[in-house]
């Protein structure tokens, strides 16, 4: 499977309006959904939030442009919000998996789409 075909799936869950997998150790961005717009800058900073949560917690989290405040930062998943949106990122073991949500999609399910494809890939070595 390609790395755009697991974004795809998640957006084809319905519970997922954007989606990327990206590098954890690099920040390169591996595959995203068209219009997301992530940058090694904005990735490399979400990482560097697992190893140290406060500056996230502190200034909040940007992906693609957008500026979500920092809901929580646990070992393993961040979660982020801004409105009725957000976004939900799941740590692997070389990669993270990064769902965004809209007004009327539901925070938990991206949350449960992006934690089962980390746990895929995790299972596969990535």
């Amino acid at each position: 499977m390609s790395w755009s075909s697991y974004c795809d799936n998640l957006v084809a869950s319905g519970c997922v309006d954007k989606a990327a997998v990206c590098g954890l150790d690099d920040g390169s961005v591996w595959s995203q959904t068209a219009g997301f717009n992530l940058n090694p800058a904005e990735v490399k900073a979400l990482a560097a939030g697992f190893r140290n949560p406060d500056p996230i917690r502190a200034s909040g989290i940007t992906l693609g442009g957008t500026k979500y405040f920092c809901l929580s930062a646990e070992d393993a998943a961040i979660q982020g919000k801004k409105g009725n949106a957000g976004v939900s990122v799941a740590k692997a073991i070389k990669c993270l998996i990064i769902g965004t949500y809209k007004d009327g999609q539901q925070p938990g399910n991206c949350r449960k789409q992006v934690e089962a494809i980390r746990d895929y890939l995790s299972g596969s070595g990535f």
